[in-house]
């Protein structure tokens, strides 16, 4: 999985890149070697935004979470992204039965 971090209006700091691949590493197991995560982070006044989009075969799994911390913001996109993962996968499966 190769993971593309990205800021607007914001330096990535090694922390922030460790807690997005701590994050996002957990989702492994969804997808192949070769896939590709894009996540841009951006601060617009005292809002801390992050984006994660996941082309995936025939559809695009996208997040986008705002909150005043960009760690809680991490953490809620993580969650997200995780929900519509599992269901995208079950959907597969669903399709094959």
């Amino acid at each position: 999985m190769n993971i593309t971090i990205s800021g607007k209006n914001i330096e990535v700091t090694d922390g922030l890149r460790a807690a997005i691949n701590e994050k996002l590493g957990k989702l492994e197991r969804y997808f192949t070697p070769e896939t590709d995560v894009i996540v841009t982070l951006s601060v617009e006044k005292e809002r801390q935004k992050i984006e994660v989009t996941i082309p995936v075969k025939g559809n695009i799994i996208r997040s986008e979470q705002v909150s005043s911390d960009m760690y809680v913001s991490i953490d809620l996109v993580e969650e997200v992204i995780e929900r519509q993962l599992r269901k995208y996968k079950n959907k597969i499966v669903d399709k094959h039965q």
